[in-house]
């Protein structure tokens, strides 16, 4: 169990993680008191064994009080679950749930720092992280976790950056004729259950869901009109090449390449050279002896410092 941290949205300021120990399958909950733990920890159980159609066998905890409940033993009993606890103050014991914890936090962190976001956001880039960490690859494991638990390879083509900035259409229904058709706000989670992405409106603390979503997923330095405009991305061209996967520095040397007046230049001196002029071939020797006496000078227009 992680927190307390600044409540969220939902009003939660801890959160309890589970950890399948072989196939590192991870869940993240948050929750609103430490009293919550005993319904989070048994709908987990329950969720794993159906999943997997495998019964679980034991369960390690530390020695927190709302793990040391009356009816939790109760429960442990009547499922068969043995339960193990670590000594008091001996975390060490429980390294690898330990090690969740600290990796969820890191990577929910970065991404409210990445976003821009405020930190009541917490919850949501909790849940969008373990979304991505048991669809990405791990150490140890020839297959994702989540791959590992159910024997099917996830899909991750609908997996986006947390916390850009999204365009969601609206129903049919709910359009009107001079309203904008879209709403606006950032993407802040996937739906479980459900095939659709959740998005934070702009200006309010609202989110809802909507499968028709338009993302411009760039970094946060990136400019954003914040100002709710339904107005889509606009593909432009920046200076930016880390924006554009390196695409403006190609284009910049097509058009150091194309687009210099040093190179028109030559091309006009080859037409006067080749106009065919009979009078030209007359003074042929001339120009070879003075050109042999000036190779040593670049032509005008080609040298790289200009360039």
């Amino acid at each position: 169990m992680g927190g307390p941290l600044t409540e969220s949205l939902g009003g939660s300021i801890y959160f309890i993680t589970a950890l399948e120990d072989s196939t590192g399958f991870t869940t993240a909950t948050p929750i609103k008191t430490k009293g919550m733990a005993l319904l989070v920890l048994k709908t987990r159980i329950k969720q794993l064994e159906t999943l997997t159609g495998v019964h679980v066998k034991r369960v390690r905890h530390d020695c927190a009080k709302e793990y040391l409940t009356n009816d939790l033993n109760a429960w442990y009993e009547d499922k068969g679950i043995m339960s193990e606890m670590t000594a008091p103050y001996k975390t060490q014991q429980n390294g690898k749930a330990e090690r969740v914890n600290r990796t969820l936090m890191e990577r929910v962190h970065a991404a409210l720092l990445d976003a821009g976001a405020e930190e009541e956001l917490w919850a949501a880039a909790l849940a969008s992280v373990g979304h991505v960490v048991n669809r990405s690859p791990k150490a140890g494991l020839d297959v994702m976790p989540l791959d590992a638990l159910t024997g099917r390879r996830p899909n991750v083509s609908g997996v986006r950056v947390w916390g850009s900035r999204a365009w969601a259409l609206k129903p049919k229904k709910q359009q009107r004729k001079l309203e904008p058709r879209t709403d606006v706000g950032r993407f802040v989670g996937y739906t479980v259950g459900k095939k659709t992405c959740r998005i934070l409106e702009d200006g309010t603390n609202k989110v809802f869901e909507r499968r028709d979503v338009l993302m411009e997923e760039k970094p946060a330095k990136a400019d954003s009109s914040g100002d709710g405009s339904s107005a889509g991305p606009q593909l432009t061209m920046t200076e930016d090449s880390d924006n554009n996967c390196g695409m403006d520095e190609s284009m910049d040397m097509l058009d150091a390449e194309g687009d210099g007046g040093e190179k028109k230049l030559l091309a006009e001196d080859s037409e006067s050279e080749d106009d065919g002029d009979p009078a030209s071939f007359a003074d042929d020797n001339d120009d070879e002896e003075r050109q042999g006496q000036n190779d040593s000078m670049p032509p005008v227009g080609t040298s790289t410092l200009d360039v």
